[in-house]
C-alpha cells in the first residue's frame, strides 16, 4: 500500500525545503479558501468531469475548515501543487490513515497500491457531498456553468496551477474549492492525519509529485 511521507508534508507547509531525487524542491503555502461542512462527510474528484463523488467514510465536523495548498518550486524553475489541505483543528497530525469511500479496503492493496480519485480536467476539488450534489444540479440547469467555472480559475492562474472556491447557488452555504493537481490529470490518493487524542485533524490530498 502507498504510504504519505510524514517529512514531506511537515517541509511542505512549513515553506521548507527538501532533496527529492537529488534535486533541491522549495515550498510555499498558498489559502485559498474555506470549505463548508454541513453532512459530516468531504468528498474529493473533479468538479468538472464528476462533481457527485462518493464521500469518504470518515466523519469530520461541521464548519468552515480553511483550505491550502503546498506549492513546490523546482530547481528547472517549473512550479506545481505537491500537496492540497484541509485543516480540520489546530492541532498536528500523529498519524496518518488512507482516506477510503464505502465498499474500499486498504488491506486488499498491493505495495504502492492506493485508492484515490480520478482527474480528466487537471483539477480535483474539495467539497461536502451536498455540495457536489449542488454543482451537479447547476451545470445541468445552466449549461454555461462549466465555462464560467473556467473563466473565474484563469482569474487566479499562476504558471502551471490555479484555484477556485465556488458555491453554486448564493443561497446554500455549501461551496466546492477547486485546486490544480500535480502534473495534470491522473489518479491522486487522500490521507486523514489524525491527532494524538484521535481525531481527525486534517485532510490531505497528495499530488504524487515526490518520491515518497
Amino acid at each position: 500500500m502507498y504510504a504519505l511521507n510524514p517529512e514531506h508534508v511537515k517541509s511542505a507547509f512549513s515553506s521548507g525545503e527538501l532533496s527529492d531525487n537529488g534535486e533541491p524542491v522549495q515550498f510555499r503555502t498558498v489559502e485559498i479558501g474555506r470549505v463548508v461542512v454541513t453532512t459530516g462527510h468531504l468528498a474529493v474528484g473533479d468538479p468538472f468531469i464528476d462533481p457527485e463523488q462518493h464521500p469518504f467514510t470518515q466523519k469530520v465536523p461541521n464548519g468552515e475548515h480553511p483550505v491550502s495548498l503546498a506549492v513546490a518550486r523546482f530547481k528547472s524553475l517549473d512550479e506545481r501543487v505537491a500537496f492540497a489541505r484541509v485543516k480540520l483543528s489546530d492541532e498536528p497530525a500523529v498519524r496518518w490513515e488512507m482516506a477510503l469511500c464505502a465498499g474500499q479496503d486498504a488491506a486488499t492493496l498491493k505495495p504502492k497500491q492506493f485508492f484515490g480519485f480520478g482527474v480528466d480536467s487537471g483539477t480535483g476539488a474539495f467539497m461536502d457531498p451536498r455540495a457536489g450534489e449542488l454543482l451537479a444540479q447547476k451545470m445541468d440547469e445552466d449549461e454555461d456553468y462549466f465555462e464560467l467555472m473556467v473563466e473565474q480559475m484563469q482569474e487566479t492562474y499562476d504558471y502551471t496551477r490555479s484555484w477556485l472556491d465556488c458555491r453554486p447557488y448564493p443561497e446554500y452555504a455549501e461551496n466546492v474549492v477547486c485546486f490544480s493537481t500535480g502534473w495534470g490529470d491522473g489518479t491522486y490518493p487522500s490521507f486523514f492525519g489524525f491527532s494524538a487524542d484521535g481525531s481527525p485533524c486534517e485532510l490531505l490530498t497528495d499530488c504524487l509529485l515526490l518520491k515518497a
